[in-house]
């Protein structure tokens, strides 16, 4: 019980993450090198304070939850996700995917809610912050007479060399890197049926807009 004694005290008065806290194995186990547990625990700890520090900003959670058995089975599942993830923005998002999960606007159902789960877990950090870029890019003006190619055209370029810039992506691999994000659902590559179309460009999908709306931070502008 030890290993869960500095979360339990960072949450002392929620009761509810605090219940959460102790469903969670955090242990390392045994190991040889005391070096090494010591450095695998700290990281554990730093991951799962991410991952409740997002759940407790999500806002009061009902003690109710606690004796649900479809919340826990999510929240046991992406809990494992979470904490095997390395970076705390993505931890975060997997916090807000299941907080989205107790709204009316969030997955129907667990079967959805397991898919885009496993959406999440799927794509890298990097995967998600190209996603996010040609996502601001589509806010660009569109002509009524243009379709989607055309439209693409556009800022197809500007959007290569942001993701050769900020993201590393080699500029010969921009089209091999976003076309394994179509594995997810969230990207989709132009095929034929375009005029004068060489192919390496593609668009964001409706699966890509709703996980968006699920996993991105809301602030209360009031």
């Amino acid at each position: 019980m030890k290993e869960f004694k500095p979360l339990l005290e960072r949450y002392e008065g929620n009761r509810v993450i605090r219940g959460l806290i102790q469903l969670v194995p955090l242990g390392i186990g045994s190991a040889i090198d005391v070096v090494l547990v010591q450095t695998l625990e700290k990281m554990q700890e730093e991951r799962a304070r991410s991952y409740f520090d997002a759940l407790s900003d999500g806002g009061p959670l009902d003690e109710a939850l606690l004796h649900s058995e479809e919340f826990l089975h999510r929240f046991l599942a992406t809990t494992r996700a979470a904490l095997n993830s390395r970076r705390a923005e993505k931890i975060e998002m997997f916090a807000r995917l299941l907080i989205s999960s107790l709204s009316d606007n969030g997955p129907r159902d667990s079967d959805e809610y397991e898919d885009f789960l496993g959406i999440l877990d799927d794509l890298s950090y990097r995967e998600m912050l190209a996603l996010s870029v040609l996502d601001r890019f589509s806010g660009c003006e569109r002509e009524s007479d243009q379709n989607d190619l055309q439209w693409t055209n556009t800022f197809w370029d500007e959007f290569e060399q942001v993701l050769c810039s900020e993201l590393q992506v080699p500029e010969d691999s921009v089209s091999e890197f976003m076309n394994r994000i179509s594995r997810t659902g969230c990207y989709e590559m132009f095929t034929g049926g375009y005029m004068d179309y060489t192919g390496g460009k593609g668009k964001l999908t409706p699966t890509f807009y709703r996980l968006r709306n699920y996993i991105q931070e809301h602030t209360d502008d009031a």
